[in-house]
């Protein structure tokens, strides 16, 4: 057997395998998340900062949005927004991970030294 072809059976056994335990689609959907989370983070880090905070950065920031603006829009009742597939879910998280740059600016030391 060629060895080419043992490895393609091999990928395709584990491939085969993950597909029907579901786990390829939550990697998948955990992909996507993650990749929408980062979006979120850069577009808050853009409107409050002008700049992103990098890759990592931004998704931290777009999982604290996500997390901090779907408590936002429940508290003030317009849960219908989180219902909108994906764009809801951007606008959510956009305006939880603005919140959340606005407070740490707040709480972060000045610069320019102690006064």
């Amino acid at each position: 057997m060629n060895l080419k072809v043992g490895i393609g059976i091999v990928i395709a056994v584990i491939i085969g395998a993950l597909l029907l335990s579901g786990l390829l689609g939550k990697l998948i959907g955990l992909a996507i998340s993650l990749a929408i989370w980062g979006f979120v983070g850069y577009m808050a880090g853009n409107l409050v900062q002008g700049e992103g905070y990098g890759l990592l950065g931004n998704i931290v920031l777009g999982i604290l949005g996500g997390f901090v603006g779907s408590l936002l829009v429940t508290i003030m009742g317009i849960t219908g927004l989180i219902k909108v597939p994906f764009v809801g879910g951007i606008l959510v998280g956009v305006l939880g991970a603005v919140v959340v740059v606005m407070v740490s600016k707040f709480f972060a030391p000045k610069e320019g030294g102690a006064e």
